[in-house]
């Protein structure tokens, strides 16, 4: 076990930018794919993971993040629990003794369900296996039963599968590249919120419109323009965060440049992917006949759908009224606030790149995830205390903020909370038969038609 866990601490250590190449890499070769051109394609796939991860850090994580932060800190809420961001949730995740023993659970149940035919998705993101692992440890920390922690784990890794199944077609729009799909777990926060995305598809004002960024401009003119927005945005919170005149104008600069570049540089995903996406199309066409199958791939490849970027920037302001104003909620968004995108993945995908209604959805959902982070909060202070997680300065508690409602529901189930437990599982289940019958269908057959 323990050279086990030694060897896949080391290639994880490695990040996604290096891992995922790596894999890519092997799957070209699997596929019929010249060393040479497999090769191209993992870098690739290293450069774009690279150059998105860079801009992060310059631009969000190193400019607009702390001044969101200060306007939090500045309201003196007062709220108990810090969240320390999908990195350190990631280290605390992989120092679980039990840790490594989850990467070969998700790759034996994905290739199960594929041969079964229960998926046609093939997850190569096994660098996020980490969000398992994490599900995997809060719920052994709340039961002590290493059993159920596989069953949560085990649940969680087949709903990413099915998610990657219903939302392909979609991905695929929205990035322009034939046969991938997400499987990331944030796809998972928008099935609680089905029946709203549902209701917005159909209230008449909104019903057969569309918001997306080229509408939005065409009828208000350059305020609908993205870097416009980027730029109101950033003087909103640095004007909350009390920057001055010139930090709010470096604010919005620096928020209109996040807008604007990371889309294009999602081009990159693309020059790396279609080369594998056609060689895997060709291999499983010759060896599977009338059998589709998809490529689950990390959420920076759906920087390509403008709702994605330009939603997670104006949520931004959102995320810290929330926090302040939410009557139980005692989470205070600070590692994440930089990376919101991951929330609302599922909505923008859905709504095809719809600013606005995927908007409306990332309301709620910031919503839920305030509340299953203060949930977690607990659990996750104790699973950091016993792995030995250097607490930030002057903080006692912490917790994740992209938790997300699958844990939340987990937990109430632990403890009882039938209040929460029910309904919210409820939802989940409602979320994915609104999601099978009301967009998978009718996109399977509009694709049909379209071929």
């Amino acid at each position: 076990m323990e050279t086990l866990s030694a060897a896949v601490n080391w290639v994880v250590g490695l990040g996604a930018a290096v891992f995922l190449p790596m894999v890519m890499f092997v799957i070209g070769l699997i596929f019929g794919m010249k060393p040479g051109k497999a090769f191209k394609a993992g870098v690739m796939l290293g450069i774009a993971f690279t150059a998105i991860s860079a801009i992060n850090s310059a631009l969000l994580s190193g400019t607009i993040a702390p001044v969101a932060q200060t306007a939090m800190e500045n309201s003196g809420t007062g709220l108990e629990y810090i969240d320390v961001g999908w990195t350190p949730a990631s280290m605390i995740a992989w120092a679980w003794p039990l840790a490594a023993t989850v990467f070969p659970l998700q790759i034996v149940i994905n290739l199960i369900m594929l041969a079964f035919n229960w998926t046609d998705t093939l997850n190569v993101d096994l660098w996020n296996v980490w969000t398992k692992i994490f599900l995997a440890a809060i719920a052994y920390m709340a039961t002590g039963n290493l059993l159920v922690a596989y069953v949560v784990a085990s649940i969680f890794v087949i709903a990413e599968l099915k998610l990657g199944d219903f939302l392909a077609l979609d991905v695929q729009k929205s990035t322009g590249i034939p046969d991938v799909t997400c499987t990331h777990s944030g796809l998972a926060n928008v099935l609680p919120m089905m029946p709203v995305v549902w209701l917005i598809d159909h209230i008449p004002f909104l019903k057969d419109k569309t918001f997306d960024a080229a509408t939005i401009q065409q009828k208000i003119g350059f305020l609908g323009d993205p870097a416009v927005i980027g730029i109101v945005m950033g003087l909103i919170i640095g004007a909350v965060g009390g920057s001055g005149i010139d930090g709010s104008l470096k604010l919005a600069i620096a928020v209109a440049s996040y807008v604007i570049v990371l889309p294009r540089i999602a081009a990159l995903f693309s020059e790396a992917l279609m080369p594998i996406s056609n060689a895997a199309t060709n291999f499983m066409k010759s060896r599977f006949p009338g059998r589709k199958f998809y490529i689950g791939l990390d959420w920076p490849v759906l920087t390509a759908n403008p709702a994605v970027v330009t939603t997670a920037v104006l949520l931004i302001p959102v995320t810290i009224l929330l926090a302040i104003v939410l009557p139980g909620n005692k989470t205070l968004p600070f590692g994440d606030v930089a990376n919101l995108s991951a929330f609302i993945i599922g909505a923008a995908v859905l709504f095809r790149g719809d600013i606005l209604k995927t908007f409306l959805v990332g309301i709620p959902i910031i919503v839920v995830g305030l509340y299953s982070s203060t949930t977690i909060g607990p659990l996750f202070t104790d699973l950091a205390m016993s792995v030995g997680y250097e607490f930030p300065a002057g903080s006692a508690a912490i917790t994740y903020f992209k938790a997300g409602p699958f844990i939340w529901d987990v937990v109430m189930a632990v403890q009882g909370n039938w209040m929460i437990f029910v309904p919210l599982t409820i939802l989940f289940v409602v979320g994915f038969a609104i999601m099978y019958k009301c967009y998978y269908l009718p996109r399977k057959q509009e694709a049909a038609q379209q071929a």
